[in-house]
């Protein structure tokens, strides 16, 4: 007798169509641990921009559902936000009618149907590690920014062993985050996104280590996390744009 042996799809985009829904359920098994990443990335912003960010214009490549568009632009900046999903920027709209200072765009965050030099910020969070050509990604970044300085604010996964223990084998087998949801092959090293940002035309402007804190994670049953100097396994950069 024959098994049935079927694969489990890494980096699996079909999850933000399939659970676009959920977006903005804390409770939900999809995105109740966004919740908690997502705070963590506000305070790095507010503490790199400021507690009000009136006047300034931000674009949030591969937004999702607008968990950090929205209380942006709450928060007085002019925020766009870009994502391939339609049923997330559906959400993101409805959750986030009435905040005058905020819209949403259908678009391949590799070629944004933005103008050059449009963006005072730019937000990549947890997007690089979902694209192939992560490189594009940040290239398109650095012609969205104004230059003096020009901000670019990214998250991603470094691609160490911790990192694929903390963020496959536990954080995806435990339920903290969906089944699927990354391939470890895209994981990026600081280096080479520093070198790719060089490239592009910024420079990096400072770095933190993401990771969990584990107990506290384990006994709530979602991700509770800070900052840490270690960038072994999830890690923020700033990049400030070059003058011309």
């Amino acid at each position: 007798m024959g098994f049935l042996v079927t694969s489990l799809v890494r980096n699996d985009l079909g999850l933000y169509d399939r659970h676009a829904g959920d977006w903005w359920n804390t409770t939900s098994a999809f995105s109740r641990s966004l919740h908690e990443v997502n705070r963590l990335r506000l305070n790095l912003i507010h503490e790199r921009l400021g507690p009000r960010l009136d006047g300034l214009r931000i674009i949030d490549l591969g937004c999702g559902g607008g968990l950090l568009a929205e209380p942006l632009a709450r928060a007085g900046a002019h925020v766009m936000g870009i994502d391939i999903s339609q049923a997330s920027l559906s959400i993101a709209a409805e959750h986030g009618r009435g905040v005058d200072l905020l819209s949403y765009v259908l678009g391949d965050a590799r070629h944004p149907p933005i103008p050059h030099g449009s963006a005072d910020v730019v937000l990549c969070a947890d997007l690089l590690e979902h694209v192939d050509d992560w490189q594009s990604v940040l290239q398109a970044a650095a012609a969205l920014l104004r230059s003096t300085p020009g901000w670019l604010f990214v998250t991603t996964i470094n691609r160490t062993w911790l990192a694929r223990a903390l963020v496959v084998e536990l954080g995806e087998r435990l339920g903290f985050i969906p089944s699927g949801t990354h391939d470890p092959a895209l994981f990026i090293t600081p280096s080479e996104l520093i070198a790719t940002g060089r490239r592009s035309g910024l420079e990096p402007c400072g770095m933190h280590g993401i990771t969990p804190r584990l107990m506290a994670t384990l006994w709530s049953r979602r991700l509770r996390l800070h900052t840490t100097r270690s960038l072994t396994g999830e890690y923020a950069a700033w990049f400030s744009k070059r003058s011309l």
